[in-house]
């Protein structure tokens, strides 16, 4: 096992080791006509997971003089995009395609915050930011791109929003962590954010509710007002984290998972399930396998979630995935981008196409061929003089934008 390997299964099994359930009635919901948003980063939790490797390739290219502190990114059909700094202490918004990146923070909301905030993307003008504020939180909301914000206080911690349409959305409250529990709570709207019904809560010291505490939660997903997922991981080997509500988050139960028997042994990090449709749907999982190997692995569904069948496993470790659509999908490691065309079944290394002299730090594609990342110089630790890339080819090739901050 190298020195990386070694390191990275070390730090997993101390978050592992890291990581909230008591339910409330539902009231009876209809289930919505609504778009099935594929792409893994419009759940971004705070913190950012940061890359580790400081490996620097043979050669850099000429970057302009002027860098950009963009860490996430996520890019619409349209030319609109938001991005985020490394600590998601900072907003920015483009409408141009990345050329020109304006500082939409709402400055004074953020400098009242106790952490950096978390944040759901509906489109290009539409945006949701939960932001700690001591043990309770404050919800921002934006619909004309940042120019201004609506503020909600809300009488609970902040966590991951996901929103279905401008008025249906769920919020994930991290409550609490520790000693190998996560305590969260489930609440839902439908009124944009302004008032919230509690579905699910962790009350620490009380019996374990069907959503345990025990384990680390990823992420999660409503793909409509009924059907939900949280994903996680526990250090259990064989064991693979995901749970399923069918009443908006009020009772959950346990996904069977099968592994393939290579896998045997390994523990799982699953991250939420991507929905391309009501019944079709992607579940990544991370593996770590007992000899130090890390893996992805894909399962997919045609059943809404009801069943998940194997894919594919023998795909280096990721950091970022991008679900354009049922068929184009992509994930990106610390020096590793591979491409599919079809679904999971054949995958492309396009690693040699990265550009040289970076650390790959975050990437999004609009359709098949158009695609965004963002790099960091090799041995840049503070990743605030950041570079934009842009490929109109898949990812086969990239071109260096002349990105800027607007004055």
């Amino acid at each position: 096992m190298n020195k990386h390997l070694f390191l990275s299964h070390v730090l997993l099994i101390l978050a592992l080791v890291l990581a909230a359930c008591a339910p409330k009635a539902t009231p009876e919901a209809a289930l919505p006509e609504s778009a099935y948003p594929a792409g893994a980063n419009a759940l971004t939790a705070y913190p950012a997971k940061t890359p580790t490797s400081t490996a620097a390739p043979e050669s850099s290219p000429t970057a302009p003089s002027a860098s950009i502190p963009l860490f996430t990114i996520q890019i619409f059909p349209d030319g609109q995009a938001w991005a985020a700094n490394w600590n998601q202490t900072a907003l920015y918004h483009t409408v141009d395609a990345g050329l020109t990146w304006t500082d939409v923070s709402p400055a004074d909301a953020i400098s009242g915050a106790s952490g950096g905030f978390y944040s759901f993307f509906l489109d290009g003008s539409t945006a949701w930011l939960s932001l700690p504020q001591f043990e309770n939180s404050n919800l921002l909301h934006t619909t004309d791109a940042g120019a201004t914000w609506t503020a909600t206080a809300l009488d609970f911690p902040a966590g991951n929003p996901q929103f279905l349409d401008s008025q249906n959305g769920f919020l994930l409250s991290r409550l609490d962590a520790g000693a190998g529990s996560e305590y969260v709570a489930i609440f839902q709207s439908a009124d944009g954010g302004l008032s919230w019904e509690q579905r699910f809560r962790h009350e620490p010291g009380m019996a374990n509710p069907s959503l345990p505490a025990g384990g680390q939660k990823s992420g999660f997903v409503f793909p409509n007002l009924n059907n939900g997922w949280v994903s996680g991981s526990e250090p259990i080997n064989d064991f693979v984290y995901l749970f399923q509500s069918v009443d908006s988050g009020v009772n959950w139960v346990l996904q069977d998972i099968s592994l393939p028997d290579d896998a045997i042994g390994a523990m799982f990090e699953s991250l939420p399930p991507v929905f391309f449709s009501p019944a079709e749907a992607v579940l990544p999982l991370r593996a770590y396998l007992p000899d130090g190997e890390m893996r992805t692995m894909f399962y997919r569904s045609t059943d809404g979630g009801e069943t998940w069948t194997f894919l594919n496993g023998v795909l280096p470790p990721a950091n970022h995935f991008v679900f354009v659509d049922s068929e184009n999908w992509w994930l990106l490691g610390e020096s590793s981008l591979f491409r599919t065309r079809d679904g999971g079944t054949g995958w492309e290394d396009l690693s040699g196409a990265l550009p040289a002299g970076f650390i790959p730090l975050n990437l999004d594609f609009t359709d098949a061929n158009n695609g965004w990342m963002l790099v960091s110089p090799a041995g840049d630790v503070e990743y605030e003089s950041n570079y934009l890339f842009h490929s109109a080819d898949g990812g086969a090739s990239w071109e260096l934008l002349p990105a800027l901050l607007a004055p």
